[in-house]
Parts: C-alpha cells; structure tokens; sequence
C-alpha cells in the first residue's frame, strides 16, 4: 500500500514537469514577440517610440567585413556595426558559417513612421542616486543577468544585455533597485548607422 501510493506520488511529479516544460516554449515565443512601441524615461523625458516593421538592424562584425568580396559591400555600404535591412533578407549572402551568432533585432522611430530610425543595441545606462562601489555594480549586473558594459562614474554605468526592445525590459527590471535613479537603453540613431 505505501509503495502503492509513492508511485502515485510521483507520476503526479512526472506529471506536473512534463506539463511545465510543456507550456516553457509558449512563454519563450510570447517573450520574443517586439512591441508596436515601447516607452522609457531618460533625463527626466518620457520618450515614446514605434517599430517599423519594414526595416530590421543586422550587426556586423569586423571579421565579417574584411573576409567577404569587397564587390558585395560596395553596393550596399555595409559597415561594421548595426545596418539597415530588409525583414527577413541578410546582408551578407553565401555567409559561411562562424562561431558568431547573427544579432538581428527589430527598428523603432520616434514618429510612427516619421524621423530618424533608431536601434537599441542592448546596452542599458543606469545613474544611481548616489555612490556605489565596483563590487555593488558588478552584484547589480550578476542579479540582472547583465555585464558590466562600462563605469563612468560611481553614479553612472553601463550595461549590455540583449538587443532591441529587450532592453527596456531589462531597464525596467534595473529599476525596481531603490539605489537607481534611471534605466534606459541606448539608442544608435540612423545617421551614426550609415
């Protein structure tokens, strides 16, 4: 009988997991799905934001320049650094395959459609309300599941986490710490792009 009622007990364990791993997958693609606008708070300002679903920024890196034919990036003066592209389309075709994974992410304007389009690299600035320490901001960033991207000054760093819309979430989280006064992510704006 008590035999009996442990197997139970743990096909019900079985159970509930398998359910939970099962709904893991939903939650991961509801997560990923980018915002029509985000909203952050820098300098004070409330800056609001809207995607444009006909652009997507790929990021480059050196080593992907340098080893492609020079023809292909001719044509489409593409950089290291974020780029410009069509959804879906990458920017360097016949790319071979590197231990680099591709960072894509979504393009957002300050219009709905109108001025200058912006990419959020992924790189969040904090400013706390007064002084911390080296080993506070590295705490800070290990309890975030961020690195430490650079510290300014004791009352201003900043981190990297993930790229695009991604990064306001993780500014928002920044801020339920009493000690940080604002969170927002960085923007690399079309002009500094091209």
């Amino acid at each position: 009988m008590k035999n009996n009622t442990h197997q139970n007990i743990t096909f019900a364990h079985l159970g509930i997991f398998i359910f939970v791993i099962g709904l893991l997958p939903s939650f991961r693609l509801e997560a990923k799905d980018p915002p029509n606008q985000i909203t952050f708070k820098e300098g004070g300002i409330q800056k609001t934001f809207y995607r444009n679903p006909n652009m997507e920024a790929e990021f480059i890196e050196p080593n992907q320049v340098t080893s492609a034919p020079t023809k292909s990036y001719a044509n489409k003066n593409i950089k290291v650094g974020w780029n410009f592209r069509s959804p879906g389309k990458p920017l360097i075709k016949n790319k071979t395959k590197s231990a680099i994974e591709t960072k894509v992410t979504e393009v957002y304007n300050p219009g709905n459609g109108y001025g200058p389009n912006i990419v959020l690299p992924g790189i969040v600035v904090v400013s706390f309300q007064f002084d911390q320490s080296k080993e506070v901001i590295y705490q800070l960033a290990k309890k975030y599941n961020v690195q430490v991207f650079h510290i300014f000054h004791p009352r201003l760093a900043s981190f990297q986490s993930e790229p695009g819309y991604l990064s306001v979430e993780k500014a928002n989280e920044l801020l339920n710490e009493s000690s940080i006064l604002e969170a927002y992510p960085e923007t690399a704006v079309e002009k500094v792009l091209k």
